[in-house]
């Protein structure tokens, strides 16, 4: 059982000597020290001291701001000493991890950052509804209606016009034209989501709700609610499912379902879970299967994927 200390100062012009005399008198056996910002990511010491560490040690410091850049960051560092079965110690916030209440602290500082963390999504959400109720979508207006989307792959397909006439008649750039028709295709609908369950505010199941894939809550959180511009609805194939980074579920689209509104998002008419036979047999083009990595870009929840 060793007692690890950590301490940070902003800049090599402070003295870090203040956190070094206070993890030695909590009786720590070996100290590291970084001299860099707290924005920053790259902490060498810090880890030096998690490679040193060993399961059943304890992690020591003076302030959480002095290991962690930010709240994530701080859960995150938590949940790491926790797997490794390493003890956390803050001697200026009276933290100990290995007691109930210092749990407990930690427990709570998660629950704030998911809560601060749904706010922020359910805002948006209501925002947007609320716009598309008035008529407004936001972003920048598009260059094409549905209609000229639809007339210009008509004209595409018939061959006889060129990208350059299609784009002179519409008054727009060959550029426009090809991102509109690539656009205007069968697509995938992706889903980005975490494996923990969630709840609605009206307690209904959302995301994954961990009662197996072909469960009827499984079915109702997997088809609502997603937003989808109507002119795009019967160009959607599939809902695709990745969950924490892996493919877990891929459903088709029934052509001949209905499509339920909320405010401005679906409900989608989407099938049972499809075996990996019916994936390559219904959509040769994907690209991928169940169980394969399908890791999202930072911040993102949906994309439509081109079949």
């Amino acid at each position: 059982m060793v007692k690890i200390g950590y301490g940070r100062v902003s800049t090599r012009d402070q003295n870090p000597d203040s956190q070094r005399d206070a993890l030695i008198e909590a009786g720590c056996d070996k100290i590291f020290i970084d001299k860099a910002s707290g924005k920053l990511a790259s902490r060498p010491e810090l880890d030096k001291a998690f490679d040193y560490a060993r399961a059943g040690d304890t992690f020591v410091i003076t302030r959480l701001a002095r290991a962690a850049r930010s709240l994530k960051h701080l859960i995150e560092l938590a949940e790491t000493l926790r797997e490794r079965h390493i003890d956390l110690v803050v001697l200026k916030q009276g933290i100990d991890t290995s007691t109930p209440t210092g749990r407990l602290a930690f427990h709570m500082l998660g629950a704030i950052d998911e809560f601060q963390r749904e706010l922020i999504v359910e805002g948006t959400h209501e925002g947007l509804a609320s716009a598309r109720a008035r008529g407004r979508t936001g972003g920048r207006r598009p260059t094409l209606t549905a209609t000229q989307i639809r007339m210009a792959r008509q004209m595409y397909d018939s061959e006889e016009y060129t990208v350059q006439q299609i784009a002179d008649t519409f008054h727009t750039s060959r550029a426009t034209i090809y991102r509109a028709l690539a656009d205007d295709g069968d697509f995938a609908y992706v889903v980005y989501r975490s494996g923990r369950p969630r709840t609605r505010a009206d307690g209904t199941p959302m995301g994954e709700t961990g009662q197996g894939e072909h469960s009827p809550a499984q079915y109702d959180a997997d088809r609502q609610l997603f937003p989808l511009a109507d002119h795009k609805r019967p160009y959607a194939k599939a809902m695709v499912y990745v969950v924490d980074g892996t493919v877990k579920r891929i459903r088709a689209i029934d052509p001949k379902g209905d499509w339920v509104p909320h405010g401005g998002d679906w409900e989608i008419p989407v099938t049972a879970p499809l075996t990996p036979g019916e994936i390559a047999e219904q959509f040769p083009t994907l690209g991928f299967s169940l169980g394969d990595e399908l890791p999202a870009q930072r911040g993102k929840l949906r994309e439509h994927l081109a079949l």
